[in-house]
């Protein structure tokens, strides 16, 4: 179900101490020409799928991530025929060598319908070690709603 799908994302990136994402698993959620969006900089950072496995994965064999745990706390969903978004908050806690850094910030999810299924064609986020950004999403945000 479509709603379930940014929970699914998260889970495949998480993992723990000594441990690895499912990239793969990660990567059957999205088209192959998706676009990774991070604006949490001064300058937008755009990449595709392959960019961004390739850099979660260099930096765990860098020892620069130890594990990585995302969750989502709200979302809201729309859908328009065959193309809808989710606006997803999260809760993001990334152990690196500097200890562990919560992130809270918000994931917008763009979809395209193909072969009856829903796959992700874009992704954008920023977030922040605060929860600013949560306070800015719509009224009737929730986790999972029916």
């Amino acid at each position: 179900m479509l709603k379930f799908i940014p929970s699914e994302v998260y889970a495949a990136l998480s993992f723990r101490k000594g441990g690895r994402p499912d990239l793969e698993r990660f990567e059957t959620f999205f088209l192959p020409q998706a676009v990774f969006i991070n604006n949490k900089g001064s300058e937008p950072v755009i990449s595709s799928l392959q960019d961004f496995t390739s850099m979660i994965d260099s930096l765990i064999s860098n020892e620069v991530l130890y594990s990585l745990r995302e969750t989502e706390i709200e979302q809201t969903c729309q859908v328009f025929g065959k193309v809808a978004q989710i606006n997803s908050a999260y809760e993001l806690l990334a152990h690196t060598k500097d200890g562990i850094t919560p992130r809270y910030g918000v994931n917008l999810f763009q979809f395209v319908q193909s072969h009856d299924r829903w796959l992700i064609s874009a992704m954008c986020w920023d977030d922040r070690p605060d929860g600013t950004l949560l306070k800015q999403l719509p009224s009737g945000a929730r986790l999972h709603p029916e």
